[in-house]
């Protein structure tokens, strides 16, 4: 049985919880408990211990891992969500564990320093500004427009994320980006990314580097919400793409890890195939969110959680099976734009009863008060779905998302 550290589990680092538990491993979870979109009761319950800590401070994070380590030594110190990588990856140097390398580590958590680290590589991406004022907003967009995205560099989840038309839009959707955020987790430099808006369909790459090789084990079409915003409504697993295309975006996304100088554990990165090619949106040091791991399991037989487990444990993973079938697995939320309360949530008995229907569930319950609708936190459920090819496992999802009333 190995002892391991998780540092805050949000998303699915509170499914990484449970799925060490299930593995035998002796888990402790340190977290601020300040969060309201940290672990559930539930989750922290899987837990063996649970370890309060101001985890937006390194100085305390550390101090709490070095005192919990002199009780009980750990063989692993993980981060539980994107926030965290950079406090995990240095205590677990400071404990000598296997961690990513702390210099260099922001390339992974801020995204303009991971722009610049990708620019240093030479690999194409959108053209990009790092903005800190609304003066410098405008001559930003006056080179990237007549479209741009504006993203803050320390944020998840869509969040502060728009495509802008004009320097009005561009300069309140700087304002509104260095504003959101919260209780999310250490806060970033007070900078914000304006971006060349790229045409074409997005897709994510699951995937981990051991020994400094990098393994990509599927790839995810995403379904997105209107714009100007950038929410995933949906994903599926593995996405409806010819080898040609495939291979360009497995190569590609091979360099961009090696550009930000991953060298070990799971890696989500974030794309769109435009006219010139794959172009890098993000990529995150971190297990995908949205259950994407969970789809991966189902589509796929690989299990994200157990592979990163085992990077961190400093032991390795058998090779990733290559061959795959026509199984499909799906998420779809769903969204009610202009809806601002509901007190029912009903869902289509023939729905309930698909057997290609694995999980219904509410993000919101009824009588909650429902945020806006531009990030992630304003899906109000989901319906998780599998089915024996693409066509298949994109029509029951489809389905279920016009059967799924909220009133």
């Amino acid at each position: 049985m190995s002892a391991v550290l998780i540092l805050e589990p949000r998303s699915s680092g509170a499914e990484l919880v449970v799925r060490a538990g299930e593995l035998g491993h002796r888990v402790t979870v340190l977290t601020s408990g300040t969060d309201p979109r940290g672990a559930s009761a539930d989750v922290l319950a899987r837990a063996d211990r649970v370890v309060r800590a101001d985890t937006s401070d390194q100085e305390a994070v550390l101090d709490a891992v070095r005192a919990l380590h002199r009780e009980t030594p750990f063989d692993a110190v993980l981060p539980g969500f994107e926030h965290y990588v950079p406090q995990a990856a240095r205590a677990a140097a400071a404990l000598g564990l296997p961690g990513i390398a702390p210099e260099g580590v922001e390339s992974l958590r801020h995204k303009h320093r991971m722009r610049r680290a990708v620019e240093a590589a030479g690999l194409d991406q959108p053209a990009f500004r790092i903005v800190s004022s609304e003066r410098a907003v405008s001559a930003a967009y006056a080179r990237l427009g007549p479209s741009a995205v504006v993203k803050p560099v320390d944020q998840s989840g869509s969040l502060g994320v728009r495509k802008v038309a004009s320097p009005r839009e561009a300069s309140a959707a700087f304002r509104q980006a260095l504003s959101c955020g919260g209780p999310s987790g250490p806060r970033g430099p007070r900078l914000v990314l304006l971006e060349e808006y790229v045409e074409g369909p997005e897709y994510s790459v699951e995937g981990y580097v051991e020994d400094g090789r990098v393994h990509i084990l599927g790839i995810t079409e995403k379904v997105l919400g209107p714009e100007p915003y950038f929410v995933e409504v949906g994903h599926i697993v593995p996405a409806r793409l010819e080898p040609s295309p495939t291979r360009e975006i497995e190569e590609y996304v091979t360099r961009v890890v090696h550009a930000v100088a991953l060298r070990m554990g799971p890696f989500h990165a974030e794309l769109r195939m435009s006219g010139r090619g794959p172009l890098l949106m993000e990529i995150a040091a971190r297990l995908p969110g949205d259950r994407i791991p969970d789809l991966l399991r189902l589509a796929r037989g690989a299990d994200l959680y157990e592979i990163m487990l085992r990077c961190y444990l400093g032991l390795s993973n058998p090779e990733p099976d290559a061959a795959g079938g026509d199984t499909r697995a799906g998420i779809r939320y769903f969204l009610r734009p202009g809806l601002s309360g509901y007190q029912e949530f009903r869902v289509d008995p023939l729905i309930e009863a698909d057997p290609r229907i694995r999980e219904i569930g509410v993000l919101l319950p009824p009588g909650s008060d429902l945020p806006d609708p531009g990030s992630s936190a304003g899906r109000l459920g989901y319906v998780l779905a599998s089915g024996d090819s693409y066509v298949e496992t994109a029509g029951v999802l489809r389905l279920a998302d016009l059967s799924v009333t909220f009133s």
